[in-house]
């Protein structure tokens, strides 16, 4: 009998084992994703720009073949595919056996949001399909999460695409302008409400800027923003004197800081601006997305509300997982006292599911 049962537990061992190694090896990714620099290197990665289909991008690689592919699409960043923590994000999926493509996003550079980005992202789906074998995924965050799931969706890569993952991202731009102008948005049928930051305010009208129709107006407004961005409370009247009605009605949402009035200063937009708008929306396009959708946000995020990416989870057609982080803001752990640092416990745990279903991908 115990001879039996040794054997059983045995056996039971041998079955978990890959498991377990896995996970193991998950908590080791995710930790130097958290805390980048300490992990010894062990499989070094090659970064080189190339040129591909009407862009550039830096392609992240590792030795021996590539187990996938995966394009990276950051936010509204000066720095985009440059900054710190995006590479070290690549780096550590080259390492994981991924062959990594980060273009450049002159729009999300400059804090604007386009259809321009979608054909980006399609392009270098394209031109990594040619270099690694499937699965092919697309990784958004932040505002870049919502052309990463419109490329998804398009024709001519949809059924080449296995994942994708939106970290951050939003469903409605509606609700994220109402969030980020003024503080509001709604949990469970409740409002609830949150301070802003003032630069969330005139990032938000940079990447409404390229939408006015006229160039001038819209070189009007950039100065504008340029001068927000520098200084948020620095006196603007000169500039804001010189704004046409576009310009104006531009300004008014942003400056606007009461609920009720979002819907009537979005719908006194021209018509082409507010159709520019709804053919950005993930909303427009989610019932097209073919792929395996992974969504993760943080639940103190000050910039997107975590309620854009429940309602992005629940229209999912394939929802592989949706992850809440309890001690994120925006894109980074939460600075705070012993409380924070207990959720983050917990949120290690959660970055290691999302990683092990990102790995586990297949064709």
């Amino acid at each position: 009998m115990k001879r039996s049962v040794a054997l059983v537990l045995a056996a039971l061992v041998l079955l978990a084992a890959p498991k377990i190694v896995r996970l193991a090896s998950n908590h080791v990714f995710a930790l130097n994703l958290l805390v980048p620099g300490w992990l010894p290197t062990v499989h070094a990665v090659t970064r080189k720009e190339i040129a591909f289909n009407g862009g550039t991008a830096d392609l992240y690689r590792a030795g021996g073949p590539p187990r996938g592919g995966l394009v990276l699409v950051p936010g509204l960043s000066r720095t985009g595919k440059d900054h710190p923590a995006f590479r070290n994000l690549a780096t550590s999926l080259a390492r994981a056996g991924f062959l990594v493509l980060a273009p450049d996003f002159a729009g999300l550079s400059a804090f604007h949001i386009s259809e321009e980005d979608v054909q980006t992202i399609v392009r270098a789906v394209q031109t990594l399909t040619a270099e690694a074998p499937r699965p092919i995924g697309i990784l958004g965050f932040s505002f870049g999460a919502g052309p990463a799931l419109l490329a998804a969706a398009d024709p001519s890569i949809r059924d080449r695409v296995d994942v994708v993952g939106s970290f951050g991202g939003y469903w409605d731009l509606a609700n994220v302008i109402a969030f980020i102008t003024t503080g509001w948005h709604e949990e469970d049928g409740r409002w609830r409400q949150r301070a802003q930051q003032s630069y969330n305010r005139w990032k938000l009208l940079a990447a409404l800027t390229p939408y006015a129709a006229d160039p001038r107006e819209r070189a009007r407004l950039q100065r504008l923003v340029d001068r927000r961005l520098a200084n948020p409370t620095g006196d603007v009247s000169a500039e804001v004197g010189k704004l046409g009605v576009e310009g104006r009605r531009l300004l008014a949402i942003v400056e606007n800081r009461q609920r009720d009035r979002v819907a009537d200063l979005l719908a006194s937009l021209t018509p082409r601006i507010r159709e520019r708008l709804q053919r950005l929306l993930p909303s427009s396009a989610i019932t097209h997305v073919r792929a395996r959708l992974l969504i993760a946000h943080g639940r103190d995020d000050d910039s997107i509300p975590y309620t854009e990416s429940v309602r992005l989870a629940r229209a999912a057609p394939n929802l592989g997982r949706l992850v809440i982080f309890d001690g994120f803001t925006h894109a980074f752990p939460s600075e705070g006292g012993w409380l924070t640092r207990l959720q983050q416990v917990g949120d290690v745990e959660r970055l290691v599911l999302l990683i092990d279903d990102l790995l586990a991908t297949r064709q």
